[in-house]
Formats: structure tokens, C-alpha cells, sequence
């Protein structure tokens, strides 16, 4: 066996598709398809079954076996590399660094504040969901996730480090745009475009109806926050999320927070890691940054001075007049 081999098997393992682990490990597909053959011959028994003409795949016994050692193989040698960095330069390495998708909006903040600090060390970002996110932690392919709804059950440390706010948001062209204030008696008569149940702003949106006992029923559930900016944006309704993923749309003054007594509602950023291994030290260096500074960079570059933060008296909020953004107090 080889560990060009073993990397192939893997990322097909984990797709389930020739073509996407040929985009993973930037090769062409029958390349991959070469790698999987000569190693179920050097093994003598196949790792894969194929259904469809070879369409459709799924892991063999002996498949799923192998696959348990190759995460081991592949976590050592990361933990090798990484003590011998420590011996030659404890600046130099790499760091993978995992992040829920609605954590896209803040990693690269932290991580270009970081690697102006330490221009020596590589940083590998990773997209995925938290269930898939905390796996891969689990084997070893990442040293650090940022999400802001672990997973249940959680099998690795969580550690707040930062808070962000949740609230309601409409075009600037949208008539509630330039109301310095949405009673909460109105909100039964909208149209809200929310996530799906079990994502972080889904489950602050069904508290919000709860303890405003509202019956908040013409709602629309989109599959992800992209998707709630832009239907917003064409007049679709009044979308409800993490405010740290409108920043952009704020500044520019498309999208308008909307001022509703209990809101914004608070939320945590979270950073997570595997208790079965140490953290090498750039990751824990980083690690150490994203918990002291997280906070404060979000407020410094994220959060707006309209939009308070959480805990303060009084709603925060943004109001929109011509598509200008301002403070509503």
C-alpha cells in the first residue's frame, strides 16, 4: 500500500463518488478509479461495492475496516509532523480549521488577523456541517472547528468565545424599512423566511414566538442564510437570522435590521476541539488568539454601532431611510 493510495481511499469514502474526491484531491476521476483498483488488488478483496454501473458506491466490510486504520495512519503522521515542527520552528506548520457554513462570515477575520501575527504558518480552511465537521476532528484531519450550534451528542470540547446577535431584516425598499420601531402585534400579519429546524436562528425564532406568545405562522424555511439575504432582498419577506452574516448588506444599505422589542436576540460562537489528541503548538497558539480577541474583533469590524450588544437595555437595531443606513438611537 501507498499513502497516495490510502489518501484516495479515503476521500472516496468519504464522498462516495469518484468525481468529487477527484476534485478534493485536485486529480482526474479515472486517476482516483487507478489508485482504488491497485489498492483492492494489493489487499486482494474489494473496498467497494458498485450499483449502477459503477454510479453509485458504498463501503464493503473489509472497506469500512480499513477505513478506521487509515484515519489512524493519517492522524499519526499529522501528530508527527507537527511534534517535529516544534523542535524546528514553532512558527512554521499548518493548521486545518474547520467551520459550519454560517461561520463563514467571521472565520477569515480572525484568521487574517492571525496570520498577520504569524506569516510563517499555513492555515487550511474546511466548509462542512457541524456533524461532519466534528468527525473529521475526531480523525484528526482538523485541529480546530468554529460553529455556533455544536452537535448533540457533542464528542469534543466547546468553548464560547464570542457573542453574536440574531434579529429580523428586510430590504431597504421593504415599508418597514424606515420605521424607527415594529410593534410586536404587527409581526402575526408578515411573512418571515427562517432556517430549518435544528439550525441556531431556527430554534431563537421558535423561543422568540414562545415567550412573546405569538403565533407566528406564515413562515417560509430557507436552507440556508444566502438564500434568506437574497429573498429578503427581492421583497420575499422578512428574514430572520444571525446578524453577523449581514454585514455587508448593511454597510451597503440593501438590507435594513428591523427595531422589535425582545430583540436582538444572543447567541455564542463556539470553538471546538478533540480531547483525544493535544493540539500542536500553532493550533493551540491560535486557539489562545480566537478566544482572547474573538469578541473584540467582532465588535470592532462586524457588529455596527447601531446594533448593540446583547445584554444592553433596550432593542438594537438599524433603520434604513433611502437606502441609508443609520442609527436608530
Amino acid at each position: 500500500m501507498t499513502l497516495r493510495q490510502l489518501r484516495a481511499f479515503q476521500a472516496v469514502a468519504r464522498h462516495l463518488h469518484f468525481g468529487k474526491a477527484a476534485r478534493e484531491l485536485d486529480l482526474t476521476a479515472p486517476a482516483v478509479s487507478i489508485q482504488i483498483r491497485e489498492l483492492e488488488a494489493q489487499i486482494g478483496m474489494p473496498l467497494f461495492e458498485r450499483h449502477g454501473h459503477g454510479k453509485s458506491l458504498s463501503l464493503t466490510v473489509t472497506g469500512e475496516f480499513l477505513l478506521g486504520y487509515t484515519h489512524k495512519i493519517f492522524s499519526t503522521l499529522k501528530e508527527a509532523k507537527g511534534a517535529i515542527s516544534q523542535f524546528r520552528n514553532a512558527e512554521a506548520g499548518q493548521i486545518a480549521v474547520g467551520m459550519a457554513p454560517t461561520a463563514k462570515y467571521i472565520v477569515p477575520l480572525f484568521l487574517g488577523r492571525f496570520h498577520a501575527l504569524h506569516p510563517q504558518l499555513q492555515v487550511h480552511l474546511v466548509e462542512s456541517r457541524g456533524d461532519e465537521l466534528q468527525h473529521r476532528l475526531q480523525t484528526g484531519e482538523l485541529d480546530l472547528a468554529v460553529m455556533s450550534r455544536p452537535p448533540r451528542p457533542l464528542a469534543a470540547y466547546a468553548e464560547a468565545f464570542a457573542e453574536y446577535p440574531m434579529g429580523f431584516v428586510v430590504a431597504a425598499t421593504h415599508a418597514l424599512a424606515a420605521s424607527p420601531a415594529v410593534p410586536r402585534e404587527m409581526l402575526p400579519q408578515l411573512h418571515f423566511l427562517v432556517r430549518e429546524p435544528g439550525s441556531a436562528s431556527r430554534a431563537a425564532f421558535d423561543a422568540f414566538q414562545r415567550s412573546s406568545r405569538l403565533d407566528l405562522a406564515q413562515v417560509g424555511e430557507v436552507p440556508s442564510n444566502e438564500v434568506i439575504k437574497q429573498a429578503a432582498l427581492a421583497g420575499l419577506g422578512v428574514g430572520f437570522l444571525n446578524l453577523h452574516t449581514v454585514g455587508l448588506e448593511r454597510r451597503t444599505g440593501q438590507l435594513c435590521v428591523l427595531e422589535v422589542e425582545g430583540t436582538p436576540l444572543t447567541g455564542q460562537w463556539f470553538l471546538l476541539r478533540t480531547p483525544m489528541r493535544p493540539l500542536t503548538p500553532a493550533a493551540e497558539s491560535l486557539r489562545q488568539f480566537i478566544l482572547q480577541q474573538g469578541q473584540d474583533l467582532l465588535a470592532a469590524h462586524v457588529d455596527q454601532p447601531a446594533l448593540q450588544r446583547a445584554g444592553t437595555a433596550g432593542a438594537a437595531a438599524t433603520v434604513c431611510s433611502g437606502g441609508v443606513t443609520s442609527s436608530a438611537r
